[in-house]
């Protein structure tokens, strides 16, 4: 029996990421039996030293500093990085695609008509900046300036885990600069924050210095850490990532490296946007008119089911005529394409976390059948529902 490929997967912390990360490889090795995965809960040098001895081929090793990444180069085993903070030499790398991560939060925010926006972020992480730096290129191009909460940048000697990192500069910078800094934003005003954590925490101070979520700050987070996301009062929004298909990317850049077939020269292995996740800390449009506010909620809060104008329209106690000219001044599109626009939006999450069957996630999702759900995906998407999934199944 020919012995199988020895590859190691060592993590520190095997976090809501690197879960969807290893989905990934896990179906690479389903389709390509000769590999083994080794798990091991330690990235250090030595550990890595002893997979070596121990016959390991490759491994996909958290890596966070550049010092680590020059050491790691020299190992004599194909290594490629997780969770990095710093540059990473030529040692590959998996990293959200940050340019993309900005886009789809800033148009998620456009969308909503905020004019005022915030950022939040860690100032060591090189993801974060990087985000910070896309999130106000996009902002400033619409006319837009974002406010940023500046904290110091303190450099990264060691490895040290994330959530030290953001928990030394909350003890460093005071909590008091932050509520400061969160009363003096123009209301209301919509804050990136560079993760779901911080997103979390800042949410938490934003209760403490007195304001409501969303009403006053809303919130958007990334990572779609489930469990997370849904223990923040209110519930946090926050970006999805395809982490499985970079998973897959990566376990077939370690088969072409193992193999000599490739070499490591940086290569970039980007986790992509998948979509937004809505929860009530971002259930609010950034308008003036208190109908239009209504009707939004209204629709948001019953487009699991079929919806028409007129349930709207009773709902808020204006006139269907009132309440479409409304919507066409205050959002630029009518009131049916809202409802059309809620309902697909659930079905979206239904067909990349659910394994549903198509004919429900329309009942579910407020279609009611499934011919309208097709016309509208393949209006908006270029895709069928059951090809839409496909693309952007997350796990």
């Amino acid at each position: 029996m020919r012995e199988k490929i020895k590859v190691a997967f060592a993590h520190n912390n095997i976090s809501h990421n690197t879960q969807g990360i290893m989905g990934g490889i896990t179906e690479y090795m389903r389709n390509n039996a000769d590999w083994q995965l080794i798990v091991w809960p330690d990235s250090s040098l030595e550990s890595l030293e002893f997979l070596k001895r121990r016959g390991c081929k490759g491994a996909f090793v958290s890596v966070q500093t550049s010092t680590k990444a020059q050491q790691l180069l020299k190992l004599g085993i194909p290594v490629i990085a997780l969770n990095t903070m710093q540059d990473m030499l030529n040692l590959p790398y998996i990293s959200a695609d940050s340019e993309w991560v900005s886009r789809t939060a800033f148009e998620y925010l456009a969308a909503k008509h905020f004019s005022h926006l915030g950022f939040f972020g860690l100032a060591q992480a090189r993801w974060s900046r990087e985000r910070l730096h896309h999130f106000s290129r996009f902002a400033a191009h619409a006319g837009h300036t974002v406010r940023v909460y500046e904290c110091e940048q303190a450099a990264i000697a060691d490895e040290i885990p994330f959530a030290k990192l953001w928990i030394n500069m909350v003890l460093n910078e005071g909590q008091q600069e932050l509520i400061n800094w969160l009363r003096d934003l123009p209301k209301p005003t919509a804050i990136l924050a560079s993760c779901d954590i911080l997103a979390c925490y800042l949410s938490n101070v934003a209760r403490e210095a007195g304001l409501a979520v969303p009403d006053d700050i809303a919130m958007l987070g990334v990572n779609d850490d489930q469990a997370l996301c849904n223990l923040c009062d209110p519930p946090l929004s926050s970006i999805a990532f395809d982490f499985k298909k970079a998973g897959v990317e990566a376990a077939e850049l370690m088969s072409r490296l193992i193999s000599g077939q490739d070499e490591p020269q940086g290569q970039w292995i980007r986790i992509q946007p998948a979509y937004v996740k809505s929860r009530r800390s971002t259930d609010i449009f950034a308008i003036d008119d208190a109908d239009v506010i209504a009707a939004l909620k209204y629709i948001r809060q019953h487009a699991h089911k079929p919806l028409q104008v007129d349930d709207v329209a009773h709902a808020v106690c204006v006139s269907r005529r009132s309440l479409q000219m409304k919507f066409q001044k205050s959002l630029g599109r009518s009131v049916h394409d809202q409802i059309v626009l809620a309902h697909f939006e659930i079905a979206k999450a239904l067909l990349i976390d659910t394994h549903l069957p198509i004919d429900e996630i329309a009942v579910r999702s407020g279609f009611h059948y499934t011919t309208n759900m097709r016309r509208v995906f393949k209006e908006r998407t270029g895709l069928l529902p059951h090809k839409y999934r496909h693309a952007h199944r997350v796990c």
